[in-house]
């Protein structure tokens, strides 16, 4: 890169794989952090936080986590959406069942319970590999939809099946429901 400074060597096995191995990576990664916390709540309006931005931030958190499958188990998944849909279903019936639980209960919990419906379509998948293992969790995820699609309990029996999430506040801020405002959810989405 154009901007190392001479005399930035490696010495340890460790610092060779770190994920910022330079200083100015550090605070480079730093600065766009901040600029990421300080800058789109002040400045972006409700369409670009709602629209744009906050399914960004839901999309690559989905990149992520399909990045540690792919790149480091060498395995492709093609069920990734169905794992996501259920949880985001958990939390939002964790959070109407539940009124009186902290969002940050309801977040941790509504990842078990993906992590459990992954490891039940994950045991029976354990031997197959390769496209095969893809096929499998594509079959999981047209499951996963089907069953949210036909099963009224998820979405409340809500005739239009659309899920209004009640509101909760993080540290006096309220995070979700109609109160909350589209900057406390874009910083909760960050």
């Amino acid at each position: 890169m154009i901007y190392r400074e001479a005399g930035q060597f490696k010495t340890t096995y460790a610092s060779d794989q770190a994920i910022f191995p330079i200083v100015q990576d550090r605070w480079v990664a730093l600065l766009f952090l901040a600029a990421a916390f300080i800058v789109p709540p002040l400045v972006a309006n409700e369409y670009w936080l709602q629209a744009v931005l906050i399914p960004f931030l839901i999309y690559s958190l989905a990149a992520l986590g399909l990045n540690l499958l792919t790149g480091y188990a060498g395995q492709l998944s093609l069920g990734t959406g169905g794992f996501m849909a259920v949880g985001a279903y958990s939390a939002f019936k964790l959070t109407t069942a539940f009124p009186a639980l902290s969002i940050v209960i309801v977040f941790l919990l509504s990842g078990v319970i993906a992590a459990a419906v992954g490891l039940l379509f994950g045991v029976p998948s354990l031997r197959i590999k390769g496209f095969y293992l893809a096929v499998a969790t594509l079959a999981a995820q047209f499951f996963l939809v089907w069953l949210f699609n036909k099963a009224p309990w998820f979405v409340n029996y809500a005739s239009s099946g659309t899920i209004t999430a009640p509101p909760r506040t993080l540290f006096g801020v309220t995070v979700t429901g109609p109160e909350a405002t589209a900057p406390a959810r874009y910083l909760m989405a960050l």
